[in-house]
């Protein structure tokens, strides 16, 4: 049997039987995608199984593919005291998420010719000290300007976990600051502090309150209709999720960001405005095409190492997916924004809940949607040893100290192998590769060990997977208790405008500060101490050997003087 469709200008013969067999071929096709859909929906449902345990916090997890939503559901309780539940509308605290969008309004102002990303940030806050190397704008949304970050910069200062910390409270402190942690852009060091400073840069130029201009000129415009910033907390009543920490199986405590600074933190969102936000990485709005690429901005550091970080964002890859991404936490808020442009997929996760297996779950939803492209290279680095010569080697035996991040390593010689040996008792053999070069042994990856031939002994390590390792040669001899004496005393910062105590104490050395109370404090070498893990101290002295103050490091705040007062 036949039938004719006709067309303006010619028919279309089909056979009815051919009909059928089509539309038995959509039904089952639509059959398969409907199962492929149920089937995802009950492995990610098994992923975040735990979150719809009774009492316990969730979030909300957000997938498109091409523009189109692929999942998108909220697991968990928005509120554990009112048992209520996550919506999809659910708001969340991004934290460092923010950066991005921070990010986004300095470059608006930049291709609006209201400021450029290479002038001095001095342009706008002439308040700054001029440090010898100008920082530029581009520095600080690189994470390359050197500046001391918060919150370390205020634990130093001795403030405590818990006390409140405002935009303001930053803005005094980084007037302080006389030194930085490096010369701008010879290093990359993350900076919650560039990402303050940013956004008072936008309310200078813009002459707007940070939270008016950033709605008026982003989030309405790109119609980010949930998306607000806010660093009071006094959120509530607006689908916020009550921000959760896990204090013991199946017990919760309400987590208190007091991070109340604007800029690199503290824009809230749900997890469909994030989304919308993300996929202008695939498919720009109208009029928003440069402003996203720029985003993606890569500069190396002056030595010409990579810098992955972009303008407010990371260009990296999971599992060899290129991915446009970033992270956030603060007490209570997880958040995860991603995006995989070869396979146009975005991916939000945002929880009220703050866990080391939050990281496990996002690695395995990403999973089920993207193949592990990471390919083992067949072919190893060829490095070829020469003649071990045992003169030579005992040019190298000593012990060396990192510079960098103050720990130990021993070289010695044993049974004619030169050995690197690890202060946690770890060793490995080194096989000579050069006049006074080796090739560390025993492990997978190729790491070298060149040795200054210097006379000084100094020692460099070569990760290609890390930046390169400097140690100095020390004298690891033991620190008696008269030089441990001479540790002792009042040390004041006028940077941070604080004081530590230190004393000696039935033969041991003991920190105190008017807020963190007394700590022990161990020798790692002579002159270089520990403060309980908190701090890294090295001392400093003048030409009668005389110690004159000391050099206090921790984290993302490197080498803030402390003076000793004479009085």
């Amino acid at each position: 049997m036949w039938f004719e469709l006709e067309n303006a200008s010619f028919f279309v013969i089909i056979k009815l039987e051919s009909v059928k067999k089509l539309f038995i071929i959509i039904i089952i096709l639509s059959f398969n995608f409907t199962s492929f859909g149920q089937k995802k929906e009950k492995e990610i449902d098994e992923i975040f199984k735990e979150w719809n345990h009774k009492d316990h916090p969730g979030g909300v997890v957000s997938i498109l593919k091409k523009g189109k939503t692929l999942f998108s559901k909220a697991y968990g309780l928005a509120d554990i005291k009112h048992a209520a539940p996550h919506k999809l509308e659910s708001v969340f605290n991004i934290a460092s998420v923010s950066k991005q969008f921070t990010a986004m309004g300095i470059i608006l102002l930049h291709i609006d010719g209201q400021l450029s990303i290479d002038d001095d940030i001095r342009k706008f806050l002439p308040e700054l000290h001029e440090f010898e190397t100008p920082i530029s704008l581009r520095h600080l949304l690189h994470h390359t300007s050197g500046l001391r970050s918060t919150p370390e910069l205020f634990g130093l200062a001795g403030w405590r976990d818990g006390d409140p910390i405002t935009t303001e409270d930053d803005w005094r402190y980084l007037l302080k600051q006389t030194n930085l942690n490096f010369k701008p852009n010879s290093q990359f060091m993350y900076s919650n502090s560039g990402y303050i400073l940013l956004a008072k840069i936008i309310e200078r130029v813009s002459g707007k309150h940070f939270h008016a201009w950033m709605k008026e000129e982003i989030f309405i415009p790109l119609e980010l209709n949930q998306t607000f910033v806010d660093e009071t907390n006094s959120n509530a009543g607006q689908n916020v999720a009550t921000p959760y920490l896990e204090m013991g199986e199946g017990q919760f405590a309400v987590g208190e960001n007091t991070s109340l600074d604007i800029g690199a933190s503290n824009i809230y969102t749900t997890a469909s405005d994030l989304s919308k936000w993300m996929e202008n990485f695939r498919d720009p709005a109208d009029g928003w095409k440069d402003a996203f690429e720029m985003l993606l901005t890569m500069d190396v550091l002056d030595d010409g190492q990579s810098n992955n970080y972009g303008f407010g964002v990371v260009v990296d890859d999971f599992f060899g997916n290129n991915r446009i991404q970033h992270t956030g936490g603060v007490p209570g808020f997880l958040s995860f924004a991603m995006y995989y442009p070869d396979d146009e997929l975005t991916i939000v996760l945002l929880t009220n809940f703050v866990s080391f297996s939050v990281n496990d779950k996002l690695s395995k939803l990403t999973q089920l949607y993207l193949k592990n492209k990471t390919r083992k290279s067949s072919k190893k680095e060829s490095v070829k040893t020469i003649a071990f010569d045992v003169e030579e080697a005992q040019k190298w035996i000593g012990d060396y100290w990192n510079i960098n991040e103050n720990y130990p390593r021993n070289i010695y010689l044993d049974q004619d192998t030169l050995w690197y040996l690890r202060d946690n008792g770890m060793k490995s053999p080194l096989f000579r590769i050069g006049l006074d070069e080796y090739l560390m042994g025993g492990i997978a990856a190729v790491v070298k060990v060149k040795f200054a031939n210097n006379g000084k002994n100094d020692m460099q390590v070569f990760d290609r997977d890390r930046p390169v390792q400097s140690f100095i040669a020390f004298d690891n001899v033991p620190v008696t208790i008269e030089e441990q004496k001479e540790y002792a005393g009042n040390y004041y910062s006028p940077e941070l405008e604080t004081n530590y105590i230190i004393s000696f104490q039935n033969s041991e050395l003991v920190g105190y500060h008017i807020r963190h109370g007394e700590f022990p404090i161990a020798i790692l070498k002579k002159d270089v101490t520990d403060w309980s893990g908190f701090a890294i101290v090295t001392y400093e002295r003048d030409e009668q050997d005389e110690i004159i103050g000391f050099y206090a490091s921790i984290n993302r705040v490197k080498k803030v003087w402390f003076a000793k007062r004479k009085d």
